[in-house]
């Protein structure tokens, strides 16, 4: 059994840079299917919003000016979650980790005047025919009160021979579906990068990407579902309390893509696919039923 680490408060968010350089560090590590995880927990005290950092996140991802959208803490956690995954006790190298789902609530309309504080912990796992899934639980909270949280699900691919996989859901009932094309450039990870923190090079060039088995530059998977968002968010009559996502395929860039959607109660099933071969890139349920 492997000891959790319930870490010292932080302050301020953890500089990213620094941390992909531990993330490089992290490829010796040889973890097994039957590795302990370690329920690794961190609290950053005191978080304040900045007007300034959302109205350059909406930009960047297409979503409407004024929007305080879901995916945002999610962005800002994310240094948090390379934290807790960083210490020693964890078995698994950040080098090949995958993010392959996302299940994020908003309990409460945000003061965004107001301070937070904002804890990640290292949650469930799971054995899965690719490998091992793990997830990272998130909350925003205002004193004792989750006002905001995330299931952030990654996996670690695992060597050997992969297990039977499970028969596919089945699909929705027939309903009408809208679709939207649009284009995203080559330039986007570029972009997003400065906003998120995310200077993960698969996201930055081509040349970069290939040296990690990528054709070419790939979209940050975050701000794919936030440019899905921004096609959303205007024809919800309130705000959305619940986003579930499941990242399927890289999204290459540049590329020509289609977000499909279909209303459901109070919000959308929604697809983004390639425009050109219909590959499905995530897939996604967003509820909107915040008052």
């Amino acid at each position: 059994m492997t000891a959790a680490l319930v870490l010292p408060d932080l302050t301020a968010l953890p500089k990213t840079g620094p941390l992909f350089g531990r993330a490089a560090l992290t490829a010796r590590r040889k973890g097994k299917a039957s590795s302990s995880i370690p329920a690794n927990a961190v609290t950053l005290r005191g978080l304040r919003f900045d007007a300034a950092h959302i109205a350059a996140y909406n930009a960047v991802c297409g979503l409407p000016e004024g929007t305080f959208a879901l995916t945002y803490p999610q962005v800002l956690a994310a240094p948090l979650h390379m934290h807790v995954l960083l210490q020693s006790n964890y078995p698994f190298p950040l080098l090949g980790m995958v993010h392959i789902a996302n299940v994020i609530e908003q309990k409460a309309v945000l003061d965004l005047d107001a301070s937070y504080d904002l804890r990640v912990q290292v949650g469930d796992s799971r054995r899965v025919p690719q490998g091992l899934e793990v997830d990272l639980r998130t909350e925003l909270l205002a004193g004792t009160e989750p006002v905001w949280s995330a299931v952030t699900t990654v996996l670690h691919r695992l060597p050997g021979k992969p297990g039977a996989r499970k028969a596919p859901p089945p699909p929705p009932p027939a309903a009408a579906a809208q679709y939207r094309p649009f284009s995203v450039p080559e330039d986007i990870g570029r972009r997003y990068a400065p906003v998120s923190k995310d200077y993960n090079p698969i996201h930055l060039y081509a040349l970069t990407a290939k040296a990690f088995g990528f054709p070419r530059a790939i979209a940050h998977g975050m701000w794919s579902v936030a440019r899905c968002l921004g096609e959303l968010l205007p024809q919800l009559d309130q705000a959305p309390a619940r986003l579930e996502v499941r990242f399927k395929q890289p999204l290459l860039l540049p590329s020509r893509v289609t977000l499909k959607f279909q209303a459901r109660n109070q919000g959308f099933d929604f697809d983004l696919l390639a425009r050109e071969g219909g590959k499905l890139h995530l897939s996604g349920r967003l509820d909107g039923s915040l008052k």
